[in-house]
C-alpha cells in the first residue's frame, strides 16, 4: 500500500436524509527498475537488465447512507484486475475467475461494519506491517525474502473474505472466514483485536491475531501474531512484529517463524524508511531482507521515489538486490 494523499473527482447525487457519491482516485507511476529474482521483464525480456516502468491505477470508490443511517459502499480497482489476468487466463480468484480482484463491498452502522470480497483477514488487518512510510514503483520495501506481510492465508482461498469488524473506545475487533468455493477444503477463520492509545507525545498502536485454514499438505494451517507501533510527535514511526508458523499437516513443513522491525522519518517533504525481517522454518530454508525507502514530496500530488532491497535465502538459491527510481503521480 502507498501512503500518498489522493485528490478526488467526486460525483454527489443527495435525495432527502439518503445520499450517495461516486468517487475517482488515480496514480501514474514513471521510472526505472532492476529485479533480477524473476525470469522475464513482467512477461518477456530480460530482468538482470534495468527496466523502464509504467503503471497506471484508477480506483472508483462509491459510497452511500440509507435513510435509517446505514452506510453502505464498494470500491475497485481497475490496476490490480489488469495485474491479474495473463495473455490467457485470468487469475482474478483461483476458484471463481468471474470474481475481480481488489473489489469488496461493506455495510456498516454506527461501530459495526461487515467488509466482504478482495479484503484482509481479521489477522492481517489488526497487526500492523513493517513498511510504515512512504513507496516505490516496485514495491521493494515488500519483496525481499524478509517481509512478511500476514496476508499469505488471506489468498488461500483466492482472496475472498468476509469481515466483521467493531470498534469499542479505542479497540477494534475483527473476526473473518474464507469459504473455499471448490468445496475441497472447510472455510479459513481469524481473529484479531487491536488498541490505539494517544499517550504523552505519541501514539501507540498493539494487535493481536490468529489465523487458521484446512490442513493442506506442504503449507503452514494456522498462524499467531503480535505488533507494537508507535508514532511520536516529532515525525519518527516505529513497528516490531512477531509471528509464530504451525503445520498440523501430513507431509507439510514443520513449524516456523517471523519477526521483522521498521522505523520511519518524516521532516517537512521528506521521508526516509526501512525494515528488516527473518523467517526461521524448521525443514525449509531460513531467509532475511531488508529494504531502503526514501520519498520527497514536491506537492500537488507529485512525488519522488526511490527504494532498495535485499536478502539472503538458505541454500543454494541466491537472492539478487532490487532497485527502482522514479515519480508517482496522484490524482
Amino acid at each position: 500500500m502507498k501512503n500518498i494523499l489522493f485528490a478526488t473527482t467526486a460525483l454527489v447525487a443527495v435525495a432527502g436524509a439518503a445520499s450517495a457519491e461516486v468517487t475517482i482516485t488515480g496514480l501514474a507511476e514513471l521510472g526505472l527498475v532492476q529485479n533480477e529474482n524473476g525470469t522475464g521483464d513482467f512477461y518477456t525480456g530480460d530482468l538482470s537488465e534495468t527496466q523502464v516502468f509504467t503503471d497506471i491505477d484508477v480506483t472508483f470508490t462509491m459510497t452511500g447512507e440509507a435513510d435509517n443511517g446505514l452506510t453502505f459502499g464498494a470500491t475497485i480497482d481497475l490496476d490490480e484486475i489488469n495485474d491479474e489476468c495473463g495473455p490467457t487466463t485470468c487469475d482474478a480468484d483461483t476458484n471463481n475467475s468471474s470474481r475481480l480482484p481488489d473489489a469488496n463491498m461493506f455495510l456498516a452502522y454506527g461501530a459495526a461494519r461487515l467488509t466482504v470480497g478482495d479484503t484482509d483477514s481479521a489477522f492481517d488487518a489488526r497487526l500492523t506491517e513493517t513498511n510504515l512510510a512512504g513507496g516505490t514503483l516496485n514495491d521493494d520495501e515488500t519483496v525481499h525474502p524478509g517481509w512478511n506481510g500476514h496476508s499469505s492465508f488471506d489468498e488461500f482461498y483466492g482472496g475472498q473474505e468476509i469481515r466483521f469488524d467493531y470498534t469499542f473506545d479505542a479497540f477494534t475487533m475483527s473476526v473473518s472466514t474464507s469459504p473455499d468455493s471448490s468445496k475441497t477444503f472447510d472455510p479459513s477463520y481469524a481473529i484479531g483485536v487491536s488498541y490505539n492509545a494517544d499517550l504523552a507525545g505519541l501514539n501507540l498502536a498493539l494487535g493481536l491475531g490468529y489465523i487458521q485454514v484446512d490442513e493442506a499438505s506442504s503449507v503452514y494451517d494456522s498462524e499467531l501474531g503480535v505488533s507494537v507501533a508507535t508514532t511520536f510527535d516529532n515525525g519518527l514511526q516505529a513497528v516490531l512484529n512477531y509471528s509464530k508458523m504451525s503445520d498440523d499437516s501430513s507431509g507439510g513443513v514443520d513449524d516456523g517463524s517471523h519477526w521483522g522491525v521498521g522505523v520511519a522519518y518524516t521532516m517537512n517533504a521528506l521521508t526516509l524508511a526501512a525494515n528488516y525481517g527473518e523467517f526461521d522454518r524448521d525443514g525449509a530454508p531460513d531467509s532475511d531482507g531488508y529494504a531502503l525507502v526514501a520519498n520527497y514530496d514536491f506537492g500537488g500530488g507529485l512525488v519522488g521515489q526511490f527504494g532498495y532491497g535485499a536478502g539472503s535465502i538458505e541454500g543454494p538459491a541466491d537472492y539478487e538486490d532490487t532497485w527502482s527510481l522514479g515519480l508517482a503521480m496522484s490524482f
